[in-house]
């Protein structure tokens, strides 16, 4: 047998060989099998064994799908559900019933995505060819699980929201806090919301009783016709969560949900309602610790929706917080007396709040609602007004979001207009990256720090008499401004064009009394009529419950003043009584006051009354009134101040006695003075009352023929007499035609005037002085950029 076979293989042999002659040998590979395309699937129903749908398919939603009991659905990574088209209770959605486990774990690059069948997405893609307007096209997402709820009756479970009520599934609710319900990472739900009736729509995602063992992370809402995440009851806690473009509620919580949201953002559309809606329970179960919403932005879109509405008794915990972009109508509500009464009971609790507010607005306009007057401090305390925010969500996390996609979060203000009205009770800081606007006297009360960063700038609202704008620091209140040469702190009008970062605003010289100025109110003491210790300064109302000054403390320290220029102020609040650019009542020698300009005030420049306060480097150009004017015993110095006065300028000096019997015996001093007139004839002087004061290193020029150093008054010339009046090196370039004794004038007693002229040189040009300021530490006030001296 193997020698018959043998000769038949050789020549089969060869014949293989001849044939394949052609191809030099070679063996043809077999063609590859060509891809799967990617298949749509069509789901219904319910589902009764476990599944896995995958990514190189499209699932279909026709209707409900539900995730029955003992049952699994695990979706992969970059997976794409669509809804179907269908009306009430017709509309599809995926619903993970009570006993179900839904693991749907996305990734960054390979989100899950559920959308509407009109959306023309395709596997693989992320964005889709729908927009934020399109709204309500199928249902959403029902998660439902056997952790506490707290409903109407006390029942242990109760039918969803958003399902029919009459179908055999769709309970949630019951005892097991740590009810696992699966676990859902990176989704993104879009364009659902449908309504099944009339005010029942179905939710983005809507979490019914879910447990603890349930993981909710990087979940994005977009275009849910009703709220992007509700909670019914249950203790799941959800992180990183993003709700853009709702037609309702951003994020919703009620009936005893117990559970935590971390990372949470809401970016609202016109058509939003509430940034955040927070109930409390229906039934009369509740917890003692509540729910707890922290690390929250809150993006509005110039409309009156709330940025949250707290209703029917909720206990929550609302922390670290940022808002902005809302409308001027806009508020955080207290909705019912038992929301009220929570609140009082220190159940609704904030925590550092940061709210970026409508121009025009103030805090205390953003809380409203029922609650019990005096707990509106309870949101206030911890409510900041910012232009930029350090609190909320970290917004870097939804990079791999549908709105991140679409610019659809905003960039963080970088700063805005902030009024401010009233008292401050709390400390503050007011930052350069914003502009402040005074509505009417903003207090710092007593106990209270407001610090004002450099470059700062803060404008006075326009208002006449009692209703004028000013910032007053009261006695005990403590004012930290210390700005810096090339970022000065800057106060204005509203009137002035100024903005962030400027220097220069749009007003001149000519522009005065558009706003009131800036007082500061200590506790050093004073010499007023009747010998009261401490008296109401003037340029306040004399009913407020502020605005007192003097005391027994001369070391008080009301804070620190570095480099503030403080412009066209001055607003009279009744006949004879504006408020000063800078008005120092009783201030210490604890207090700093150095580097400050007052341009065009349409009264005094800086006045001092009493106090033992003293002010290097000070310059007023264009003044109403008097330059440097000084009452009522100040025992402080002026060192290195320039006046350059305007055609309506009163008195280059105006330098008055104590008002009472208490007097000093060192008085005040002022050296290093440079007095620049405007060719009129105001006053190099007037020395009034019986003051008691040394006038050293005085420089003055450009005043008219009829200017003078006027001693005014029996009481002053008596001090002259008793050299409690002393001058010392003064230098003057007189008007043509003018000798040095026509300067001196006034009630001074016969004789005296040597006393004057015996320490006073004329001079030919400015160039020729040897005494006066240092002109060259002014170098950055609005007043050298305007070439005004």
């Amino acid at each position: 047998m193997k020698k018959f076979i043998s000769p038949l293989l050789a020549i089969a042999m060869l014949f293989i060989g001849a044939c394949s002659g052609d191809d030099n040998g070679a063996i043809p590979e077999p063609e590859p099998e060509p891809e799967p395309s990617s298949e749509e699937i069509t789901k219904t129903g319910v589902l009764t064994e476990d599944e896995t749908w995958t990514a190189e398919n499209i699932y279909i939603l026709d209707g409900k799908v539900v995730v029955g009991e003992g049952v699994t659905l695990t979706i992969e990574p970059g997976t794409i559900i669509k809804g179907a088209e269908g009306q009430e209770t017709l509309a599809s959605a995926l619903v993970v019933d009570q006993g179900g486990t839904l693991m749907a774990e996305g990734t960054p690059t390979s989100p899950i995505i559920f959308t509407s069948v009109l959306d023309g997405i395709e596997s693989g893609e992320t964005t889709g060819t729908l927009t934020t307007a399109d709204t309500g096209l199928w249902g959403g997402v029902i998660v439902l699980g056997k952790a506490p709820i707290s409903v109407n009756g006390d029942i242990e479970t109760a039918q969803i929201e958003g399902l029919p009520a009459d179908e055999d599934y769709g309970e949630y609710g019951g005892t097991d806090p740590a009810d696992n319900s699966g676990s859902l990472k990176y989704i993104s739900i879009r364009h659902g919301g449908v309504a099944i009736a009339t005010d029942n729509e179905i939710n983005g995602l809507t979490l019914g009783g879910v447990g603890s063992g349930t993981t909710v992370d990087h979940i994005e809402i977009v275009a849910n016709q009703d709220d992007g995440i509700e909670w019914f009851g249950g203790t799941v806690n959800v992180t990183n969560a993003l709700v853009w473009s709702q037609g309702d509620d951003g994020f919703d919580a009620d009936q005893a949900w117990t559970g935590s949201l971390t990372n949470g953002v809401v970016v609202m559309s016109t058509e939003s309602g509430s940034a955040l809606e927070l109930d409390g329970p229906e039934g009369s179960a509740a917890t003692e610790g509540g729910y707890t919403l922290e690390d929250i932005t809150l993006i509005g879109a110039g409309t009156s929706s709330k940025y949250a509405d707290l209703r029917d008794g909720l206990i929550a915990n609302l922390n670290n917080v940022f808002a902005y972009g809302f409308g001027a109508d806009a508020t955080v509500n207290i909705n019912g007396a038992d929301s009220a009464t929570e609140l009082t009971n220190d159940r609704i609790t904030f925590s550092n709040w940061e709210i970026v507010l409508p121009e025009g607005v103030v805090m205390a306009d953003i809380f409203a609602g029922d609650f019990t007057p005096g707990d509106e401090s309870k949101f206030l305390d911890n409510a900041t007004a910012v232009g930029s925010g350090s609190v909320g969500a970290n917004i870097d996390v939804f990079s791999w979001t549908f709105a991140a996609s679409e610019s659809a979060i905003p960039a963080e203000p970088l700063g805005t207009t902030i009024t401010k009205t009233g008292f401050l009770t709390v400390d503050e800081t007011w930052t350069a990256e914003n502009i402040y606007v005074l509505d009417g006297k903003v207090i710092v009360g007593d106990g209270v720090t407001l610090t004002i960063e450099p470059g700062t700038i803060i404008k006075g609202a326009e208002g006449q008499e009692t209703l004028a704008s000013a910032l007053v620091v009261d006695q005990g209140g403590t004012l930290m401004a210390e700005g810096t040469a090339e970022s000065p702190i800057i106060f204005t009008s509203v009137l002035d064009g100024i903005e962030q970062g400027q220097t220069t605003g749009t007003l001149t010289a000519a522009d005065t009394g558009l706003w009131g100025g800036v007082i500061v109110l200590g506790k050093a003491p004073v010499s007023v009529n009747g010998d009261i210790e401490t008296a109401q300064i003037e340029g306040l109302p004399a009913d407020e419950d502020y605005g007192q000054y003097g005391g027994t403390d001369p070391a008080d320290n009301s804070g620190s003043l570095k480099y503030i220029s403080i412009r066209h102020g001055g607003v009279a609040i009744a006949t004879d009584n504006e408020i000063n650019g800078l008005t120092l009542g009783g201030v210490g020698s604890g207090t700093t006051v150095d580097h400050i300009e007052i341009v065009a005030n349409q009264d005094d420049g800086i006045e001092w009354f009493g106090g033992s306060v003293n002010v290097t480097n000070a310059l007023v150009w264009s003044q109403g009134d008097d330059g440097f004017d000084a009452d009522q015993a100040w025992t402080g110095s002026l060192t290195n101040g320039v006046v350059i006065m305007s055609a309506e300028s009163g008195t280059g000096l105006e330098l008055d006695g104590p008002e009472g019997s208490a007097a000093t015996e060192g008085g005040y001093t002022l050296e290093n003075i440079t007095l620049i007139g405007a060719g009129t004839s105001s006053k190099y002087a007037d020395l009034r009352d019986g003051l008691i004061a040394n006038l050293n290193n005085v420089f003055a020029y450009g005043f008219g023929a009829d200017a003078t150093v006027n001693i005014n008054g029996a009481d002053s010339a008596t001090e002259l007499t008793n050299d409690r009046i002393t001058f010392s090196n003064w230098e003057i370039i007189l008007p043509e035609g003018i000798v040095m004794a026509d300067i001196f004038a006034g009630d001074f007693t016969l004789g005296d005037e040597s006393k004057f002229l015996n320490n006073v040189t004329s001079i030919a040009a400015p160039e020729d002085a040897s005494v006066g300021a240092d002109t060259t530490v002014f170098a950055w006030t609005f007043a050298s950029s305007e070439s005004a001296f």
